[in-house]
C-alpha cells in the first residue's frame, strides 16, 4: 500500500515540476518575442524592464557595423535599440518558430522595414522596404531577466531560404 503510495506521490511531484518548467520555459518564450519586437521595433524601454544590468547581445554584423561584435551592458543595448529603431521605420517582425527549454529560447524571424537613416557614415539610407531574417538565442538568468543575446542574420533569411530550396527542387 504504500509503496503504491509512494510511487504515485512521486509521479505526481514529476508532472507538477515539469509543468512548472514547461509554464516557466512558455514565460520566458513570450518574454524574449516581447523583448526582440520592441527592441527592434518600437520600444527601446524594453531593454531596462527585461535586460540584465550586464546583458551581452552578439551578431556577426555588428563587427562591420560597430567595430566589434558584442554589445556589452544594459545602457550600450538601450543605446543600440534606440539608434536601431531611428534608423527603421514601418517595421514588421514575423517569428516562425520560439522553441523554449528551461531558461534559453531560439527564436527563428524575419524583419521588414524601411530605411530612413544609417548606423554608420559608410552607409546610406536607402528609404526602401527592406528585409533579411535570422537566429535569435536568448538566455536568461535566475532573476529572470534576459542575459544574453545571439544571433545570426541572412538575407535572404532562413525562411525564405528554406522556400527558395523548396521551390527549386520541385522543377
Amino acid at each position: 500500500m504504500y509503496k503504491y503510495l509512494l510511487i504515485t506521490t512521486l509521479l505526481l511531484l514529476s508532472i507538477s515540476c515539469s509543468n512548472n518548467k514547461t509554464n516557466e520555459a512558455e514565460k520566458y518564450k513570450a518574454l524574449a518575442e516581447r523583448f526582440f519586437r520592441e527592441e527592434y521595433g518600437i520600444n527601446p524601454s524594453v531593454v531596462d524592464e527585461l535586460a540584465a544590468e550586464d546583458i551581452v547581445v552578439s551578431y556577426p554584423s555588428y563587427k562591420r557595423l560597430f567595430g566589434t561584435s558584442n554589445i556589452r551592458g544594459r545602457k550600450a543595448v538601450k543605446d543600440l535599440s534606440t539608434g536601431f529603431c531611428s534608423r527603421w521605420k514601418e517595421t514588421q517582425i514575423t517569428f516562425h518558430e520560439s522553441i523554449a527549454e528551461r531558461n534559453s529560447v531560439t527564436l527563428v524571424w524575419s524583419f521588414k522595414g524601411r530605411m530612413v537613416g544609417s548606423p554608420s557614415p559608410d552607409i546610406q539610407p536607402t528609404h526602401k522596404i527592406e528585409s533579411w531574417g535570422g537566429i535569435t538565442i536568448y538566455r536568461f538568468n535566475k532573476e529572470g531577466k534576459i542575459q544574453t543575446e545571439y544571433g545570426l542574420e541572412s538575407d535572404p533569411g532562413p525562411i525564405e531560404r528554406m522556400q527558395i530550396d523548396d521551390s527549386s527542387q520541385s522543377n
